[in-house]
């Protein structure tokens, strides 16, 4: 439970298409042994989060099940909080949404879109792309924050290769 309430800074909106004319684009790669619908089932799920996400704090869904496009949810991280609605679900393949606000004033806007390609048998080849347009204050900063931004989701990526395999080693 927060001990204050939060200040949220709005973002213009965003869609499907922003993927393809952001102003700037972070990826990170990497194969998973996993199948495509599991690594989408640890995305879509808030626990176990903690253990493979940098900065972890809290994921709560604000809207029902089923979850799919036009579901929102807020994302706490140490640093910054998230509201975000879901602009592309695809079960097993795709997991896509824009940020609406956050509680600092970092972005004009800002897509993740996270896709999942069959990688063998029991594997999944993973794409984890931001797309964003930065307010004007971080431009200024905008090389080193690229790369902390980058570090970040690079971390998440190799802790959530680690996170499938202890998980998979405790389920057999």
């Amino acid at each position: 439970m927060r001990a204050f309430r939060p200040v949220w800074f709005e973002l213009a909106p965003a869609d499907l298409d922003f993927t393809r004319r952001a102003p700037f684009r972070i990826e990170v790669a990497c194969r998973l042994e996993a199948r495509p619908d599991r690594v989408f089932e640890i995305f879509a799920r808030p626990e176990g989060m903690r253990d493979w996400i940098m900065g972890f704090v809290d994921c709560r869904w604000t809207s029902p099940e089923p979850h799919g496009v036009g579901s929102t949810r807020e994302f706490e991280l140490n640093a910054v909080t998230f509201r975000e609605h879901f602009i592309g679900w695809q079960p097993g393949s795709r997991f896509c949404f824009a940020i609406d606000a956050m509680t600092l004033p970092l972005m004009r806007r800002m897509v993740e879109d996270i896709q999942l390609e069959p990688a063998g048998e029991r594997a999944t080849l993973l794409r984890w792309s931001v797309h964003y347009e930065p307010r004007l204050l971080v431009r200024a900063v905008h090389p080193i924050a690229r790369r902390l931004i980058y570090e970040g989701y690079r971390a998440s990526t190799e802790r959530l290769a680690r996170y499938i395999l202890k998980n998979a080693a405790s389920t057999t």
